[in-house]
């Protein structure tokens, strides 16, 4: 069943008994996905006639979310305005509601047999050493394109049962997804790798791939202790400061000249992506079955230094940027307080494996999950 929820009613039918649907709801199906702002809908209600999705409102999101965190006693200022940036770098221009995932028959629909401890390398043991590597985005300001192809690599290694152990090309999304010079928009980068597919590509001097990074790993906590007031200890990385960083144009070839395989040859092509619910039932359903999942949270002055433990804001924090990417690989319970098991993308952020709140949506980390997937989908 599928689940089209708005802010006034429900309305539930089976998919595969669209084409049966009369005349009328149809149109408002198609009026639906026109006001969505994206064809994503009709992509994945043809392709996953078995899923359930819920579509929420934009604005209900952000009314909900604000509601929320007044009555959670977070520590730190949530506007409307940052709400609607988070979205803004998201969603599709001019999107007017999300649509989540929120079921699928490969999930485990009972709680009791989803496990209370999960790590996404203990589980794929044969992909370990691929999720274990997410690359220092370098002196670039977005970091969607280091999530989203280390996700995808893990992903795609699952896929294939451990055959595929290849890091993909954080440096094909950085220069035809996104831009080096800009914040994140990580919505371009899942686009791109589901559209256009992205090569393979190893970090910086590797002389791996088909397009290896360009930049270098480096001390991104230089750029913000101004805001920090010097709290923050020296690092052990090259300061970003001073690096010149550029934008290219989308590249035709492999940049690797030792590397055999053309570029179409080498890509890898997610079949589709999608939301997931902010419920992190279904979230741990989605790793538990896919693999690492991608989130972000609001970067402030207290996550440059080193996690100890499960992630505690501090109450002098200070706002650094609108938001921090990262992938979800797992999740547990720690003194009584339930986390998700993440990495991120500043090998100078504490330990590259760290703990965050879980289940709380703490600081806006399960508002904006994504995933995809490289199912073949007709076989479903």
């Amino acid at each position: 069943m599928m689940k089209l929820r708005t802010d006034r009613a429900t309305m539930e039918f089976p998919l595969a008994g669209l084409k049966m649907l009369p005349v009328i709801v149809l149109c408002l199906v198609t009026l639906m996905h026109q006001c969505l702002g994206t064809d994503s809908i009709d992509k994945l209600l043809k392709k996953h006639p078995t899923w359930s999705f819920e579509v929420q409102s934009v604005e209900a999101v952000i009314k909900n979310a604000l509601h929320k965190h007044k009555l959670s006693g977070n520590n730190f200022e949530l506007t409307e305005t940052m709400l609607r940036e988070k979205m803004r770098r998201s969603l599709a221009p001019g999107a007017t509601h999300i649509v989540r995932k929120v079921g699928d028959p490969k999930w485990e629909s009972n709680p009791e047999n989803v496990p209370h401890f999960f790590d996404a390398r203990e589980h794929w043991k044969d992909c370990a050493s691929l999720m274990n590597q997410i690359e220092d985005q370098g002196a670039c300001r977005t970091d969607g394109p280091g999530v989203v192809s280390s996700l995808m690599a893990d992903r795609y290694c699952i896929f294939t049962n451990g055959t595929f152990k290849e890091k993909l090309s954080q440096e094909m999304l950085m220069r035809c997804a996104e831009a080096c010079t800009h914040d994140s928009f990580q919505l371009y980068s899942w686009e791109y790798a589901t559209e256009e597919g992205i090569p393979t590509g190893g970090a910086y001097g590797s002389g791996k791939g088909c397009m290896p990074y360009r930049y270098p790993a480096c001390d991104h906590k230089s750029l913000y202790d101004v805001y920090a007031e010097g709290r923050i200890g020296k690092a052990k990385l090259e300061e970003c400061k001073g690096q010149f960083i550029f934008d290219d144009d989308c590249p035709t070839k492999c940049t690797n000249k030792n590397y055999k395989t053309s570029i179409d040859k080498d890509r890898v092509k997610f079949t589709a992506f999608y939301f997931l619910s902010m419920d992190e039932f279904y979230i741990r359903n989605e790793i538990m079955t896919y693999g690492p999942v991608s989130a972000s949270v609001g970067l402030f002055s207290d996550f440059l230094e080193k996690p100890d433990g499960i992630f505690q804001s501090k109450e002098d924090r200070i706002g650094l940027s609108d938001e921090k990417l990262m992938k979800i690989i797992g999740w547990g319970k720690e003194n009584g307080i339930k986390y998700w098991l993440c990495m991120h993308t500043w090998d100078t952020w504490g330990d590259k494996v760290f703990k965050m709140p879980r289940g709380v949506n703490y600081d806006l980390i399960e508002l904006i999950v994504l995933a995809g997937v490289f199912e073949d989908l007709d076989s479903e």
